[in-house]
């Protein structure tokens, strides 16, 4: 290769049993114990025994607003990549990051050096309030490493229409040299997801974000009051017309096993075929930690897959990314990469650059890369 790959999906961020940015411990374990109720890729387990657990214990599945948080757990980051609660006198827990994350860490010093061994040259930092609030570290981890990250902004999205919350936003803009926003929409919860994020009392936000020039990484669970996949498509149609200015990026890309049928040929909603071909909406290239749970390195169905979005929208529509460090709960820093590197053959040297360098950088029209 003869380009500096650039990550679009990774993570730094303190020992998560801390505040981490949040006003206390409390309100950061408040988006924790949502985000594991909402976490489906890895399952619950019973200490003692380590045996699978359905039960769903950590928020009533009726109310999606703050008031349906259980109140009968313990939940607390535990070690070893594992976050964890208890009930009834039993220990649960997830097995969320991998086993060598002892505190639950992910130091910027750690995650460069996995980047050099890897063979990357830049981050994107994304900015979920399971880590975190943590543009003070993105900027941190930018000054001791000059040129190896970009950051993401980020706010608390239930209530991001209100002054003080697009004051954080410009904060970490101007000040702290956050170049893009992260948007989750399960963040929600604590308005109860009302109002929706393309009602018009957003619009000050929405404006803001535009005026800023930022592109717009967004998360979205296809299981919540906003409705499937589609419908949030839909609701990010409603804000990208509104505000034209606005480019968006889909985290953990095309969710493709949802449109595929059993000969895995993919039908995508009509609304998503015209957002991707709009101009305005990229996907990542990020197969291995939604699927290595269940498929083995080098994910050929990923292949299969990915193979149609691209002959459907070409090269220009996507951003590589790992979900660094938590995808080494399958596999590799390396083998997340080479997955696609190696085994899409289809791909040519053009298409590679676009795929893992070009198409990331031109999202950003301020000067994104920290301490460069």
């Amino acid at each position: 290769m003869d380009f500096g790959i650039v990550d679009g999906h990774c993570h730094i961020f303190p020992p998560l049993a801390g505040a981490s940015g949040f006003p206390d411990v409390a309100t950061h374990r408040l988006h924790q114990q949502r985000a594991m109720h909402m976490h489906g890729n890895q399952p619950y387990r019973r200490l003692r025994d380590h045996a699978l657990v359905t039960e769903r214990m950590l928020w009533n599945p009726d109310d999606p607003s703050e008031a349906g948080r259980a109140t009968d757990v313990t939940f607390s980051p535990d070690r070893h990549g594992r976050v964890g609660w208890e009930k009834d006198g039993e220990r649960y827990y997830v097995q969320f990051l991998p086993p060598y994350m002892t505190d639950l860490s992910a130091p910027a010093e750690t995650i460069v050096a996995q980047m050099d061994y890897a063979g990357i040259a830049t981050s994107i930092l994304q900015n979920d309030h399971i880590y975190g609030n943590l543009a003070e570290d993105f900027a941190a981890a930018g000054r001791a490493y000059p040129g190896r990250f970009i950051g993401l902004a980020q706010v608390e999205e239930a209530f991001a229409w209100r002054d003080d919350q697009i004051a954080a936003l410009h904060r970490q803009v101007s000040q702290l040299g956050m170049a893009g926003l992260y948007f989750t929409t399960t963040g929600m919860f604590r308005s109860g997801f009302t109002p929706l994020h393309d009602d018009r009392a957003y619009d000050p936000f929405w404006r803001e974000v535009e005026k800023l020039d930022l592109p717009v990484w967004w998360v979205q669970s296809a299981r919540s009051p906003v409705g499937d996949y589609a419908d949030e498509m839909r609701c990010m149609a409603n804000i990208s017309e509104r505000f034209p200015g606005l480019r968006h990026v889909l985290v953990h890309g095309v969710p493709t096993s949802v449109f595929a049928d059993e000969a895995d040929r993919i039908a995508l909603p009509d609304i998503l075929t015209s957002l991707l071909k709009g101009g305005r909406v990229w996907s990542e290239l990020l197969y291995p930690i939604a699927w290595g749970g269940r498929h083995e390195y080098p994910y050929p169905k990923a292949r299969v897959h990915f193979r149609q979005l691209f002959d459907a929208f070409g090269p220009d529509r996507f951003v590589w990314g790992s979900d660094m460090p938590n995808v080494e709960r399958y596999c590799t820093y390396r083998q997340s990469l080479t997955y696609a590197w190696n085994h899409f053959e289809f791909l040519d040297d053009a298409a590679r650059r676009k795929i893992f360098r070009e198409n990331a950088l031109s999202l950003f029209h301020r000067p994104p890369i920290l301490g460069a």
